[in-house]
C-alpha cells in the first residue's frame, strides 16, 4: 500500500466510518492518533463544491501528520461533475503512517 492509492483510501474511509458512524464528527481519536475534519462548501448558479479536509496527528514517537482531502464538484443542477481525493504527509515518515494504517486494517477483519 502507498499513501494515496486505492487501498489507502479504502482503509481511511473505513476508519472514518468506524470512528464517526452516521453522524459526522469534527474531532475524534483512534489508537493514539487525533483526527480533525473540516468541511467547506459553495453552491452557485453554475457550479458548487464540497471539500472535506481530514487531518490525523500522532503526537507520540514516532510522530506524524497526515492530511486527506476529498473534493466533490457539481454543476448548476447539482449533478456530480468531478470527484477527487488526495493525501499528503505533512510531517513524519511515510512508512510509519503506512504501518499504522495496516495495523488498523487488521482490526476490520
Amino acid at each position: 500500500m502507498k499513501i494515496g492509492d486505492a487501498s489507502f483510501f479504502r482503509i481511511v474511509d473505513r476508519l472514518l466510518v468506524a470512528a464517526t458512524g452516521r453522524v459526522p464528527k469534527t474531532q475524534w481519536s483512534i489508537d493514539g492518533v487525533e483526527w480533525q475534519r473540516e468541511r467547506h462548501s459553495y453552491s452557485g448558479a453554475t457550479h458548487g463544491f464540497t471539500i472535506e479536509v481530514t487531518t490525523g496527528v500522532r503526537s507520540e514517537r514516532p510522530g506524524w501528520t497526515l492530511r486527506v482531502v476529498k473534493e466533490y464538484w457539481r454543476d448548476g443542477r447539482g449533478e456530480s461533475t468531478r470527484d477527487m481525493r488526495w493525501a499528503e504527509v505533512e510531517a513524519g515518515n511515510r512508512a510509519e503512517i503506512v504501518l499504522w494504517l495496516k495495523r488498523q486494517e487488521h482490526g476490520f477483519e
